[in-house]
């Protein structure tokens, strides 16, 4: 058996073996189903859920908000590392002002942005934004800061302009490092939403779960925290699979 099939069926197992201790446990009265819920009756409450079109639409809410501010924190993010990168002398101005911002727990800030912008679309965006693009100019930025010298020095000697090496060697060498922080910024950006909405929302995943734990309904939470996760696993899966395709030229070969 391959190695790959070898690690697929190792997670499978893992996985079905963690739900059938779950359920076992509960209808053997070893845990008790308040505090913990069950997967039948989690899967209960997500196929009634989605047969009122009521998970899809709230999970729609918090992705819109999450994938929104990914996108544009991204973006800027890469734009604020490149011009750090490209620029020795500012980068090392602006760099203990990049690891203060950087070491500020940015999710405090969300009952200041809920005050400023309401608690609608504007007050999640803005927090998912502002988790996202610290991480992509700092992850920007170390990858220019790695790159090679004997390439940089290289193409130098071939009379390269700002331009070609930016195109040539700066902007390549960065690929795997952005690829590296959207992962983990994606992550950053549902939580952003996520807390957004626990702080004061009409709609989301938070909402649902902060509804839920009004009632101690500990299904209600834990369903669309599961669906939730599920599709951002999903999501990482689909990073991961363009990262690979794009990056086949860094795979090392086999032995």
């Amino acid at each position: 058996m391959r190695e790959a099939q070898q690690i697929r069926l190792l997670q499978a197992l893992i996985f079905v073996g963690a739900i059938a201790l779950w359920e076992g446990g509960v209808r053997l009265g070893l845990i008790n189903p308040f505090w913990t819920s069950s997967p039948a009756m989690l899967l209960q409450a997500f196929v009634s859920s989605l047969a009122e079109n009521k998970i899809t639409f709230h999970l729609g809410v918090t992705l819109s908000e999450a994938l929104s501010g990914l996108v544009v924190g991204a973006l800027a993010g890469i734009a604020l590392g490149l011009l750090l990168g490209m620029s020795r002398i500012v980068g090392l101005a602006l760099e203990p002002f990049i690891v203060a911002l950087n070491s500020l727990p940015r999710v405090a800030l969300a009952p200041l942005i809920v005050m400023f912008v309401g608690i609608g679309f504007a007050s999640k965006f803005l927090l998912a934004f502002s988790l996202v693009v610290v991480p992509m100019m700092i992850n920007t930025w170390e990858g220019i800061k790695s790159v090679d010298i004997v390439q940089l020095n290289l193409m130098k000697v071939l009379k390269a302009n700002r331009w070609q090496l930016f195109a040539k060697v700066l902007l390549p060498n960065c690929i795997p490092w952005l690829f590296s922080g959207l992962r983990v910024s994606l992550s950053f950006a549902i939580i952003g939403a996520i807390v957004g909405e626990f702080i004061s929302a009409r709609a989301g995943i938070g909402f649902m779960m902060d509804e839920a734990a009004g009632g101690f309904d500990t299904t209600g939470m834990l369903m669309p925290l599961f669906v939730l996760m599920i599709v951002s696993f999903a999501l990482d899966r689909v990073l991961l699979a363009v990262s690979s395709y794009y990056l086949h030229w860094r795979q090392q070969p086999a032995h």
